[in-house]
């Protein structure tokens, strides 16, 4: 379990570990940059040369810290600084810098120009504490940092990057980001997406029973996540034990979408699948899957739902479905009729925010899977990261729904408004069709008796592992939503082995 912690549950979690251990704030940060030495170490000979440029925070602390560690140790190393003066620790270490002869440099702000820097750089301007935008000659230094397009080390996180807010001025583009005991929320954020990367995350040995104590500010879904809510089938098994589920999709134009919805549904497990559709729709269907069954009771050209909705377990909403007067009438009387949790997606979601007093209708802990322009429809525009999450816990909460915000590391919110983000996927999924399949698996999770909440973190988390397999046998660029579907069960079984090898 990998929480992240906002900026305050950091520092809580700091004074915790030494209160607990009964340590000073010095001993911890002797402990921190320990780590980050033995990081260094282990991957640089020492005839490489370094330049650590310091704020005078902590986070400019470790930096001259690790200066000193590495001069102790031959390394070839210059030291910048932005000011004599900062935090009690950044004055101590400091002191400390001078009295064993660190190089120490001071930062010329009105002539930049005349600092050379060394091979490789490590930024400890700022820390993940930063509450504001960069700007005046700070900003200028920052821009002047990435301007030498050396190799870049970052401790904890790029300057400029804080721990949980979103900031649009510049922050230094780290090559390698060392952050300490767990990755930051804003590593996740789109923003960022393009400069984030190779990132280590080193044990400086904070409390781990406060760690698991805090709530935290989100939480990372990855495959041992997964491998703990895992159901696998058992060997006195029949169909009907694995779920009957109906999807109501498709209609002209879009077969494509329901069909491929429909065979990632019995892909992931699901025993039985009835598509609720018209007599076209049902030719397609029986030519394409013949796998699934389609429903033939309609009356007077309206179909007739309630009389089918208590024969499943879940209902799937939305892939290729269109928004004709029959099409709405139809999803309405589904919303109003149902009792049990339902997957809604695509042109469900269009109905939905057209007539925004449906959301307190859906069953609750039904499952939303929009993407950015399908949540914007029902939510409301936002300029960042940091209001996109807020919108996505407060529509969770107010309407006890799961609400995924499909992305690169897509966002998932239950319905207390937890925010939990995924950690598997690529860029490949940027294609046509791709969420129509996430729909057919969180469905077909649905229909074996999965939890909503594990329904949905498994369908994401395995929806991407399918497309990570996909990737490594061709190309990112090459990846259609088929790939996923094909190469799900090669996805079950790595989660398999994590569960044989625990």
């Amino acid at each position: 379990m990998t929480k992240l912690l906002s900026y305050s549950e950091i520092i809580e979690l700091d004074h915790k570990t030494i209160e607990n251990k009964k340590i000073t704030s010095l001993d911890l940060m002797y402990d921190a940059v320990l780590t980050v030495e033995k990081w260094i170490i282990s991957n640089y000979k020492k005839d490489e040369s370094f330049s650590i440029i310091c704020g005078n925070g902590n986070n400019g602390a470790d930096g001259i810290l690790t200066g000193c560690k590495l001069m102790l140790r031959n390394y070839k190393v210059q030291t910048f600084y932005i000011s004599e003066f900062g935090s009690p620790e950044f004055n101590h270490q400091f002191k400390y810098a001078k009295k064993i002869g660190l190089n120490l440099k001071k930062i010329d702000f009105y002539n930049l120009s005349s600092i050379t820097f060394s091979d490789i750089i490590i930024d400890c301007v700022f820390g993940v504490g930063l509450n504001r935008e960069i700007t005046g000659k700070y900003l200028k230094l920052i821009n002047f940092v990435n301007s030498f397009k050396k190799k870049i080390i970052s401790i904890d996180a790029p300057s400029g990057i804080s721990a949980d807010k979103y900031f649009s001025s510049n922050h230094i583009i780290s090559d390698r980001i060392l952050t300490f005991h767990a990755p930051k929320l804003t590593f996740f954020f789109s923003e960022y997406l393009d400069q984030i990367k190779n990132i280590e995350i080193l044990d400086i040995g904070l409390d781990k029973s406060e760690y698991k104590r805090m709530k935290g500010i989100g939480e990372l879904i990855d495959i041992n996540m997964i491998a703990k809510i895992y159901s696998p089938r058992g060997k006195i098994i029949h169909k009907g034990d694995c779920g009957h589920a109906l999807l109501f999709a498709g209609s002209d134009g879009k077969y494509g979408a329901s069909i491929l919805c429909g065979k990632s549904l019995l892909r992931s497990g699901a025993g039985l699948l009835t598509f609720l559709c018209d007599e076209k729709t049902k030719e397609i269907i029986c030519k394409s899957l013949p796998e699934a069954m389609t429903s033939d009771t309609v009356i007077k050209g309206n179909y007739s739902v309630s009389s089918e909705i208590e024969k499943y377990k879940v209902i799937g909403i939305g892939p290729g479905l269109g928004t004709s007067k029959q099409v709405i009438e139809n999803f309405k009387l589904i919303i109003n009729e149902v009792n049990y949790p339902v997957v809604v997606d695509a042109d469900g979601l269009n109905i939905l925010s057209s007539d925004k007093d449906l959301f307190a209708k859906l069953p609750r802990e039904s499952i939303l899977t929009p993407h950015i322009g399908e949540f914007k429809k029902f939510a409301g525009n936002f300029d960042n990261s940091v209001e996109e999450i807020l919108l996505q816990r407060r529509i969770s909460e107010k309407y006890g729904l799961n609400i995924v915000f499909k992305g690169l590391y897509t966002t998932m919110t239950n319905s207390k408004g937890d925010l939990y983000i995924n950690t598997s996927g690529n860029s490949g999924l940027a294609t046509a069709g791709s969420g129509d399949v996430l729909t057919g698996i969180i469905t077909g999770f649905l229909a074996q008796n999965y939890t909503p909440f594990n329904a949905m973190i498994s369908g994401v988390f395995l929806h991407g592992l399918s497309a990570d397999i996909a990737v490594k046998k061709s190309h990112v660029n090459s990846l259609i939503a088929s790939d996923i579907t094909e190469n799900l069960s090669s996805a079950f079984i790595e989660v398999e082995k994590i569960i044989t090898s625990n």
